[in-house]
C-alpha cells in the first residue's frame, strides 16, 4: 500500500504523539477519506508497539542517567565556547578599526601622490611631439623609467593589501 506522500511528516510526527492540535484535526480528516494512510498509520503504530515491547528497559540507573546528561551537556558546552574563543579570537587578532584606519589612509596618501604626479607626465607627453628624435627617446626612455618605479610601487601596494586582507 502506498500512503500520501505530501502526508509523510504528518504521519510519522503522529505515531510519535507530536502532532499541534490544528494539524491533528486536519490529518484526522485526512485519514478519514484515505485508506492506504489510515493502513500505513495502524501498520507504524503496531510496529512501534512491538519494539517497545521487545526492547528492555533501559538498565542505567537514575544516577547513572544523570552522570550520562551532565557528561554530554558538559562536552557540548566546552565545543560552544571553543568555537566561540576562536570566532572571538579570530576577529580580535586580525580585523581592528585601527588597522583598517591606517590603511584607508595610506590609501588616500598614494593616490593623493599618484595624482599630483599625473598632470606633470601629461604634459610631458604633450612636449614630446615638439622636441627632436633624439630627444624624443630620452624622454621615452626616462618615462618608461618612471613607469617601471610606478609598477614596482604597485606591487609593492598589492603586497601590503594582501598582508592587511590575510
Amino acid at each position: 500500500m502506498k500512503h500520501c506522500s505530501e502526508w509523510q511528516e504528518t504521519l510519522w510526527l503522529d505515531v510519535h504523539g507530536e502532532l499541534s492540535p490544528k494539524v491533528r484535526l486536519e490529518w484526522e480528516e485526512h485519514l478519514e477519506g484515505c485508506r492506504p494512510c489510515y493502513q500505513e498509520r495502524t501498520q507504524l503504530l503496531l510496529l512501534l508497539r512491538n519494539v517497545n515491547e521487545a526492547v528492555p528497559e533501559s538498565s542505567l540507573s537514575h544516577e547513572d542517567a544523570g552522570n550520562l546528561y551532565n557528561a554530554i551537556t558538559g562536552k557540548l558546552k566546552d565545543e560552544q565556547r571553543g568555537k566561540a574563543r576562536r570566532r572571538k579570537s579570530f576577529f580580535d587578532g586580525y580585523i581592528k578599526p585601527i588597522h583598517a584606519l591606517a590603511a584607508c589612509c595610506l590609501l588616500i596618501a598614494v593616490f593623493g601622490w599618484f595624482g599630483l604626479r599625473g598632470p606633470q607626465q601629461t604634459t610631458r607627453v604633450g612636449t614630446i611631439s615638439e622636441l627632436g628624435g633624439q630627444e624624443q627617446v630620452i624622454v621615452k626612455e626616462i618615462d618608461l623609467l618612471e613607469n617601471l618605479e610606478l609598477l614596482e610601487e604597485m606591487d609593492t601596494l598589492e603586497k601590503l593589501d594582501q598582508v592587511l586582507r590575510s
